[in-house]
């Protein structure tokens, strides 16, 4: 039956049914007693997918989608009277209606109803299909009731199907794929072709997201009994598309990754995928879209490379040792090879760029064994490289906040850079100050706060103990050009054994490269090289001579190279052109090295910013040469009697340099009180200064320079004359530490010539002069010379009197004369300072240990911290300050025994 045969059954009766409706509806005079004889009626349309030949008419044979349909009209007789309405189709979305379309409620009068047919129409009231009523054509309105009443459309069936990605290719080597290489991880939008097996006509799915997860499926580890299950990769699409009913397989499809709003196009490759059937209002599952993986793609290269690596060094064996970072526990674990292959790349130690390729390696506390094998040159990509770090006992390839990554920021590269040096060197010399020149230093709004001491201690370095027992590293290495740190440390290796040839010429590895012209020469990214606690090197490796843009060196802990090689390692790294005027950091701490090399040698190493010798047998060190400029220099427990003049210049970033625990006889003439850069600190303590004719500087005062230095230390050493001379040259010292020498006076003009001050004096603001033999202070360090002291400690000196001259300092907040003595031992200072606490600013008084006597001042909670324990004659009224006491206000360090009246609430002996 046509369509317009289809009109012409239909239209005379439709506008005599229309009449009639007009008529029924609108000439009643009791709307009420009407209503009562009225009910609804709501159409459903479904899909049918069987009818009989001719039963529908339409340009093609079915409706594509209900969907389409927005309108129907239906055709019904009613007592011999032919009635007809429209009314909009709904469904909730296009998916919900392929089940099933639903009209408005239509009311009609009660009785019985035959369908004679239906038109559908689009949003734009076109026809799209007209049929008949179907078998079950007839319904019943019941007066006040709802009959829903289902009427079926001859349309396309259709069924959902959701999409599952599969890795395909990895075991054959011959498969063909599209340029450009990506995790399969990455994977985050697809488009896929799929295309009906039975008509051949394709059709394009595009922009479904991808899911990736991570789970495991049975499967036992040939190197582990206790592992069971291989760890896998799954990506599915995120949600069901419909297609049409039949049979179909997956022939193309487009990746993308995704990263915040930008979409990238990983490939387009052509595929045969797995049949799956497609089924009416059925939801199909999982249909495969074997995504093309090959083992020639250079990042599977790389994974099996880590493999054969991980075999050559005894990688069933590795155990990487937990430890604690920043309160998080990094537990043991070894590398886990079954999983598939390419998620071989995840491993501990192991960093990935987002093309899966292996940029970072540490095999820093795993306990590797054995020869690296050639296997190590495929990492191409690769730009840090551990094999054992100087921080390894400690905190594995971990370098506190920080860790060694092949992406790290400029100022992340730097912090790993000073790692060592924060680590085993840097030490705040004012730690060795009283506990109350601390505490007043921490809060004074002018001076640096004291650093604590974070430093491993000697035994803690584990110098001469082995982390691991790699022996041999092959040539391969010179592959990797993109190279820029090298660590290898705690290892048994040899100097002639670090990537000199072959691990196996007959390698299909090393036949590979042979051809290749390989040099060090070509790793112009290589700047940072650890060479740590090797005991077997027995010289500085040749390759480090020939690396173009080398910038730190770590040789520390290398005991095993005797004084002179080391020398003359050194003097062969700065003679060369290729590495002395480039090299900015090296450390040679914790060696053998008795001397430098020659002036005309260490000229040439004009970057040099930072050497570290401690813990060497230095008798005698070269001049650099004011070219030279260092801004951290670390000489401590050496032999070192001498520093020589224009020794090296400084830079504007100088925190610290520390000449201690050596024998130097004077304080060196290198720096420059004039010089508008103020250095952190300098530190010359536990040496032998003062020890030759009680002179302190071993040439003229109208030569000597000076120290422009906001901290110097001078503590143990031989000291005998108060160092005029650092005053007189107008050093711009804050803090000086003159503790532990063999002062007996300070005579006047220490501080300040005859007339007038000395140009920086006024900036001395802490004192520590413990541990002498004082007996008394000079006027120089009244208000006048020193207007602006704020701490001072004079304890365990020779006082007998209390010295007043610093007193009327308007900032003195702290003063300390504990233990004073004479040279038999005898309990010697016993006068309390009568109008202490008048001082106008005095916070802290530290007298205890003395003998004192009675106390007739009367104490005010301005002086609120007083020490006086230790002092078996003393008697104290402290009824002025009780109150403070008992609040908290007022801390009072004192002996039960000792006779102090006015507060119950110190519970004294009596």
């Amino acid at each position: 039956m046509n369509l317009q045969k289809l009109y012409s059954i239909f239209f005379l009766p439709l506008i005599i049914g229309l009449l009639t409706m007009v008529v029924v509806t609108g000439c009643s005079d009791d709307d009420d007693e009407l209503q009562t004889q009225y009910g609804y009626v709501q159409f459903k349309v479904y899909k049918s997918t069987s009818y009989k030949e001719g039963t529908t008419t339409r340009g093609t044979d079915k409706l594509d989608s209900l969907f389409m349909a927005q309108k129907i009209m239906v055709v019904m007789n009613y007592n011999g009277t032919t009635v007809s309405q429209t009314l909009p189709l709904n469904a909730y979305n296009t998916d919900n209606a392929e089940y099933g379309l639903r009209s408005d409620k239509l009311q009609l009068l009660a009785g019985t109803y035959k369908v004679i047919g239906y038109y559908l129409y689009d949003k734009l009231d076109r026809v799209l299909l007209a049929g008949p009523g179907g078998d079950n054509d007839e319904f019943v309105i019941i007066s006040g009731g709802l009959r829903e009443q289902a009427l079926t459309v001859d349309a396309v069936p259709r069924g959902t199907v959701t999409f599952k990605l599969s890795k395909e290719g990895l075991r054959d080597i011959t498969t063909t794929r599209a340029s450009g290489e990506y995790l399969f991880s990455n994977i985050r939008i697809i488009d896929v072709t799929v295309m009906n097996t039975f008509t051949r006509v394709t059709k394009e799915l595009k922009g479904m997201k991808v899911t990736y997860e991570e789970g495991s499926k049975e499967h036992q580890n040939p190197t582990n009994p206790n592992d069971k299950y291989m760890d896998i990769g799954v990506a599915t699409c995120d949600s069901a598309v419909w297609l049409p009913a039949g049979t179909y397989r997956v022939v193309a499809y487009t990746t993308y990754s995704k990263s915040g709003a930008v979409k990238a196009q990983l490939e387009t490759q052509s595929v045969r995928g797995e049949p799956f059937v497609v089924r009416d209002n059925e939801l199909t599952e999982d249909a495969n879209v074997p995504i093309l993986l090959s083992e020639t793609a250079e990042y599977i290269k790389d994974y099996l490379a880590l493999k054969a690596i991980w075999e050559a060094l005894d990688g069933p064996n590795w155990r990487y040792k937990a430890f604690t970072v920043n309160n998080n526990t990094v537990s043991r674990s070894n590398w886990n090879f079954n999983k598939e292959l390419d998620m071989w790349g995840d491993q501990p130690g192991v960093e990935l760029d987002n093309k899966g390729r292996v940029t970072g390696l540490s095999l820093s506390g795993f306990g590797a064994s054995g020869r690296v094998p050639d296997a190590i040159g495929q990492l191409t990509e690769l730009k840090t490289l551990a094999f054992g770090t100087h921080s390894e006992v400690l905190t594995g390839r971990l370098f506190g906040e920080d860790e060694l990554t092949s992406n790290m920021s400029d100022e992340q590269k730097q912090r790993i850079r000073m790692h060592y040096k924060t680590m085993y060197l840097d030490y705040d010399p004012r730690l060795n100050m009283s506990e109350m020149l601390q505490n007043g230093i921490n809060q004074h709004p002018d001076l640096q706060p004291i650093k604590k001491d974070t430093r491993v201690t000697l035994k803690d370095t584990q110098i001469g103990g082995l982390t691991n027992n790699i022996t041999f590293i092959s040539k391969a290495m010179q592959r990797l050009t993109k190279l820029q740190t090298l660590y290898l440390a705690n290892s048994p290796i040899t100097s002639d054994n670090i990537a000199t040839g072959w691990e196996d010429a007959d390698s299909e590895y090393a036949k590979q490269y042979a051809d290749e012209d390989l040099s060090w020469s070509n790793l112009k990214d290589l700047t940072d090289v650890e060479l740590y606690n090797c005991q077997n090197m027995k010289q500085v490796p040749d390759f480090v001579y020939e690396l173009p843009e080398l910038q730190l060196l770590n040789l520390a802990c290398n005991r095993g190279i005797e004084p002179q090689q080391l020398k003359d390692d050194w003097q062969k790294l700065a003679d060369s052109p290729t590495t002395g005027p480039k090299i900015q950091i090296l450390y040679l701490g914790y060696n053998k090295l008795e001397s430098f090399p020659p002036s005309t040698s260490l000229q040439k190493m004009e970057k040099l910013g930072l050497l570290d010798c401690t813990h060497n047998n230095i008798e005698k060190v070269e001049a650099f040469g004011t070219g030279v400029k260092l801004s951290s220099l670390m000489l401590d427990y050496n032999h070192i009697e001498e520093i020589p003049d224009e020794f090296c210049a400084f830079t504007d970033q100088v925190e610290g340099l520390s000449f201690s625990h050596n024998k130097l006889k004077y304080i060196p003439n290198i720096f420059n009180a004039k010089s508008v850069y103020i250095m952190g600190s300098v530190n010359f303590s536990y040496n032998e200064i003062g020890s030759v004719d009680g002179k302190n500087i071993n040439c003229s005062l109208d030569n000597y320079k000076g120290i422009n230095a906001s901290t110097v230390t001078l503590s143990y050493n031989k000291i005998k004359n108060f160092p005029k001379e650092l005053f007189a040259t107008g050093s711009p010292i804050s803090t000086i530490d003159l503790s532990n020498n063999e002062m007996e006076s300070i005579p006047a003009n220490s501080l300040k010539p005859k007339e007038g001050n000395y140009k920086n004096t006024y900036l001395l603001t802490v004192i520590d002069l413990r541990f002498n033999k004082l007996t008394s202070l000079s006027d120089d360090f009244r208000a006048t010379t020193l207007p602006y002291l704020s701490n001072m400690d004079v304890s365990y000196n020779c006082f007998s009197k209390f010295p007043t001259q610093p007193l009327n300092s308007s900032q003195l907040l702290a003063f300390g004369i504990r233990h004073q003595r004479d040279a038999e031992g005898n309990r010697i200072l016993r006068q309390w300072p009568t109008g202490i606490t008048t001082c106008p600013s005095l916070i802290q008084l530290q007298i205890g240990s003395n003998d004192i006597r009675k106390v007739d001042e009367t104490l005010t909670p301005q002086l609120r911290i007083l020490d006086i324990a230790d002092n078996p004659n003393i008697s104290i009224d402290v009824t002025s300050v009780c109150s403070y006491i008992k609040a908290g206000a007022y801390m009072l360090f004192y002996d039960t025994t000792q006779d102090i009246r006015g507060c119950d609430a110190l519970g004294i002996e009596r």
